[in-house]
């Protein structure tokens, strides 16, 4: 089952080692409330002062009762989504925990 995952928001973002991080995301599938979760390990890169997903690897996906579901979905769009979302973390106007997390794995 192809499924679009709209309003993908980073929850959590945690520095992994060199260039990686584990992001967990909440989602929607388009009903308007966050319906479940999402864990990545995400391979990062800086660039320009932008943040590229290089790589994503879904460790698990779960609902809304943190139960765990299969799903297909596009890879890339999903590395575009977290890209996006890595992208605004960063250029938030105050520091916060998600942020140290990617300056850390970037270093």
């Amino acid at each position: 089952m192809n499924l679009t995952i709209d309003n993908l928001k980073i929850d959590q973002v945690e520095c992994i080692d060199s260039n990686v991080v584990n992001v967990f995301c909440q989602f929607d599938t388009g009903k308007n409330y966050y319906e479940g979760g999402l864990s990545a390990d995400v391979v990062i890169s800086e660039e320009d002062g932008f943040i590229f997903a290089d790589a994503v690897k879904v460790n698990f996906v779960e609902d809304e009762d943190e139960n765990e579901i299969e799903l297909a979905f596009d890879a890339k769009e999903l590395e575009k989504k977290i890209e996006f979302n890595l992208n605004n973390i960063m250029n938030r106007p105050m520091m916060n925990e998600d942020e140290r997390q990617l300056i850390a794995a970037l270093s």
